[in-house]
Formats: structure tokens, C-alpha cells, sequence
């Protein structure tokens, strides 16, 4: 028996790896805003049910930080997730951002490179296998 997922599998793919304990979630293509929450819905809730504190975040088809959507991360998002784990947890971003992209999305230069928000730990990268290095490396 299969479960409906609640969201567009033709939008967003989540997967856990429990060898690597790393939740993968990619989004497909360009969304709105109430399928991001619905993603990050998906991802925290996963995310609890593995006990995994390690999340590489692909959103080069969806784009990096509208600026709501920073908005809503920021002011309702990471206070959820960090009330869900006791432990800091670790956004390794695979964006592949321009400095156009970068210079032109001013919510976004501030949040380009990395940084900590109430015990997350975010880092932008242009290739996968630096996330994988990265999130590898943190406890």
C-alpha cells in the first residue's frame, strides 16, 4: 500500500540515505511559495521521523531566496526546525549562484555564502560533492 506524498513528485524529490544519515531533498522545477513550505514541510518531517540533523538542499531549478520566501524560512520555518532537534542542524545548499544572480536578489547577499540561524547551520555550494564534503565534516 502506497502513501500519498503531499506534494508534486514532478516538483520536489525527497530521499534519506541511512548509510551517509543524509535527508536529500531536490526541488524539479520552479515553485510558489506554498510548495516551498509544503517541501520544508516534508523535509522536517522526515527529517525527525530519521533523527537527521544533515540536509543537502538542491534548488538550482527552483531558484535561491524570493524574497517571502526568505521571509517565511527566516520567521517560521527555523524556529520549527530548531525546536525539532536538540542538536544543531546542517543545510548544505547546492544553488550554483552567480554573482549576478547574487548581486541582483539583495534578500540573498546577505544569506549568499553561509552562516547560523537559532542552531542551523547553512552553506552555499556550486557543486554537490562540496555539500557532501561539507556536511561530512560536521558533527
Amino acid at each position: 500500500m502506497s502513501t500519498a506524498l503531499p506534494y508534486s513528485p514532478e516538483s520536489f524529490s525527497l530521499s534519506y540515505y541511512p548509510d551517509q544519515h543524509l535527508l536529500i531533498g531536490r526541488w524539479l522545477r520552479s515553485v510558489a511559495l506554498e510548495e516551498i513550505k509544503v517541501h520544508y514541510e516534508a523535509l522536517l518531517t522526515s527529517a525527525v521521523a530519521h533523527d537527521c540533523r544533515h540536509w543537502l538542499l538542491d534548488v538550482r531549478r527552483r531558484g535561491v531566496g524570493p524574497t517571502p520566501a526568505l521571509e517565511w524560512f527566516g520567521a517560521e520555518f527555523t524556529p520549527q526546525l530548531s525546536a525539532a532537534f536538540a542538536k544543531p542542524v546542517y543545510l548544505a545548499y547546492f544553488a550554483m549562484i552567480s554573482h549576478d544572480q547574487a548581486t541582483d536578489n539583495p534578500g540573498l547577499v546577505a544569506n549568499i555564502r553561509k552562516g547560523t540561524i537559532l542552531g542551523m547551520h547553512y552553506h552555499y555550494f556550486n557543486q554537490e560533492g562540496d555539500c557532501l564534503a561539507w556536511l561530512a565534516q560536521q558533527p
